[in-house]
């Protein structure tokens, strides 16, 4: 059976529309050419790179901040299984969360999205996921690195490289709508 591990890293990469994409060089196996393949991409979505959760009632003042989450950095690798026709991806992603005024729990949780899309844009596949975030004793800040795993199943070893990965926060409407608002 043939595995072939590809690495691609990215740091400070602000948002899908500023990606730039990586390519890695040839690999064969044996006898076997199987020319240049490059891992499936992975983007944070730029109206879901933040999530801001407010106390309740209707004040949007900073000292109405409970918690603030933002993905600030994302890296991934792949493992091709060409004889089963998938690849594995695992996705990391570095989240900076801040604790706000308003909030009254050492902890909360973040909700976040992956998202598979087929070469034409289809998504496959989503699915919503929760980030656990404490803040030990008065910390204020913290940093988070999580990690997801995605099968991605292919027709052709050559095709793969067109499967794209999303992930951002899932928001609420009024989350979605502030974000785009106010360009975050």
């Amino acid at each position: 059976m043939q595995k072939f591990l590809f690495l691609i890293r990215r740091l400070g990469v602000p948002a899908l529309g500023l990606s730039v994409l990586a390519i890695l060089g040839a690999c064969s196996s044996g006898d076997e050419s199987l020319g240049t393949v490059i891992c499936p991409q992975a983007y944070m979505v730029k109206d879901a790179l933040r999530s801001t959760d407010y106390a309740p009632g209707g004040g949007r003042d900073l000292i109405d901040i409970r918690y603030n989450a933002q993905i600030v950095d994302i890296e991934w690798a792949c493992v091709y299984q060409p004889d089963e026709k998938y690849v594995d991806v695992e996705v990391q992603f570095f989240v900076r969360a801040l604790r706000g005024p308003a909030s009254d729990e050492p902890k909360t949780t973040f909700p976040y999205f992956v998202a598979v899309a087929d070469p034409q844009g289809v998504i496959l596949a989503k699915q919503v996921f929760g980030i656990d975030v404490g803040f030990p004793g008065n910390s204020l800040e913290i940093g988070h690195i999580e990690t997801v795993r995605q099968r991605i199943r292919f027709p052709t070893l050559a095709s793969a490289a067109s499967y794209t990965i999303f992930i951002g926060f899932q928001l609420t409407p009024e989350q979605l709508a502030e974000a785009r608002a106010h360009g975050l």
